[in-house]
């Protein structure tokens, strides 16, 4: 079929202002420069408390047809607590908090009478819930994103309680009536889809399509730095999931047994759900103050130029069983053509890629003494001149695949 008309219903994407944000700016991107007409639904940034300065770039938005923000009021009181009852008198679903959702039906019934889709396609919560009562209402073909474990509890450890955690009666009728309403399904790992099929009643494996997050074309720059000293960098949050800790520990050993080492490792941006002086104190408590930097966050499109400047980007995940997450900041890592260092579980999305060479180093996140070790191979290899970035996964990740993804198994 030619280029569909989509009704694109995602609160985090416009403005930019984090990771899901990101990612869903870079689908918009893709899909308008690709001949789709699209209408955004997405939630109001106005008067909310961000950690990241906000991105209004044409760049990405430009091509849409049209934007809708819809105001919501995360506060817990009487206006709140009613919109929710009028989210399940119109839906038969609620949970807290999930208000955003009734304006934005009462948006996209608005759009829906006006054009013709050939799709709804949702990313983020309670975004599930809106393309759950649509699709069920007016028949139309639904495409959910899910780029993590749908259900905050459901979320592996440290997260949450794991795939068997319970949900109330509620919220498993909307897992059923996903399962039920929803036409494709898309993943950006094999790992996820695999994770919640395991709970996600009536979704059918055919259902689902993987398609990684996207690399931008005109976004990529060339590697050409030429630091006196080795620079890795680690651009987005950290916290108490996605513990700094072993990694401070390992770079303290190889400092211990390479004293005049050169080298730093700068942290950009926000250092969220860690209390108090967390990461400060252990960088004081492992004698790294000198070889450790943290720098504000900045607007997205400003965090792709600071990464540019340094030898090799740094990605950390939380301690997992089983790594089921494809991190946004991979491919915004891959744009820059940089080396990419992960300290991420044995077992998981990220490790699957460095075995077949498409990360060029890896640590197990759990292993203080194997990141010394691998800090020490990359700081050879600087030393040697050999930081070289591994292009074979590229053309995977770049939108022109993507989009042939959704030509192929979306787009019937």
């Amino acid at each position: 079929m030619s280029c569909p008309c989509i009704l694109f219903i995602a609160p985090s994407s416009y403005p930019i202002y984090g990771a899901e944000a990101n990612v869903n700016a870079k689908v918009i991107k893709m899909l308008c420069s690709s001949g789709c007409t699209l209408d955004l639904v997405c939630r109001s940034q106005r008067n909310r408390p961000n950690n990241y300065p906000l991105t209004e770039s044409d760049f990405y938005f430009g091509k849409l047809r049209s934007i809708h923000s819809v105001e919501v009021n995360t506060q817990k009181n009487i206006s709140t607590i009613w919109r929710n009852v009028l989210t399940f008198l119109k839906t038969g679903y609620v949970y807290w908090p999930c208000e955003w959702a009734l304006g934005a039906i009462e948006v996209c019934e608005k759009l829906i009478a006006q054009n013709n889709y050939d799709y709804i396609y949702t990313y983020d919560a309670p975004s599930e819930l809106v393309g759950c009562y649509l699709s069920r209402k007016y028949n139309l073909k639904w495409v959910a994103t899910w780029n993590d474990p749908y259900v905050w509890n459901k979320y592996p450890a440290p997260y949450g309680g794991g795939a068997k955690s319970r949900v109330d009666f509620l919220r498993m009728k909307l897992i059923k009536d996903i399962g039920k309403y929803t036409f494709k399904n898309v993943f950006p790992s094999d790992r996820l889809r695999d994770y919640m099929l395991k709970y996600m009643v009536g979704m059918k494996a055919e259902s689902c399509v993987i398609s990684p997050h996207i690399l931008l074309e005109e976004l990529e720059l060339e590697n050409k730095t030429t630091n006196s000293e080795l620079t890795i960098i680690h651009a987005g949050a950290l916290g108490r999931e996605r513990d700094p800790k072993t990694l401070l520990q390992g770079l303290s050993a190889f400092v211990d047994k390479n004293p005049q080492a050169k080298i730093k490792f700068i942290f950009l941006g926000v250092f969220e759900r860690i209390k108090g002086d967390y990461f400060s104190d252990m960088i004081v408590e492992q004698g790294l103050e000198s070889y450790v930097e943290c720098i504000a966050p900045v607007p997205y499109s400003e965090s792709l130029e600071i990464v540019s400047k340094y030898d090799v980007c740094l990605l950390v995940e939380a301690n997992c069983e089983e790594g089921i997450f494809l991190p946004s900041k991979i491919a915004d890592y891959m744009q820059n053509n940089k080396p990419i260092f992960a300290v991420s579980p044995r077992l998981g999305v990220i490790n699957d890629m460095y075995r077949k060479g498409e990360i060029d180093y890896f640590a197990d996140v759990e292993n203080a003494a194997e990141i010394a070790d691998e800090i020490e191979k990359i700081y050879n290899d600087f030393v040697a001149e050999r930081l070289n970035r591994n292009n074979k996964i590229l053309s995977f990740y770049r939108s022109k695949s993507v989009i042939e993804i959704s030509k192929k198994l979306i787009w019937q």
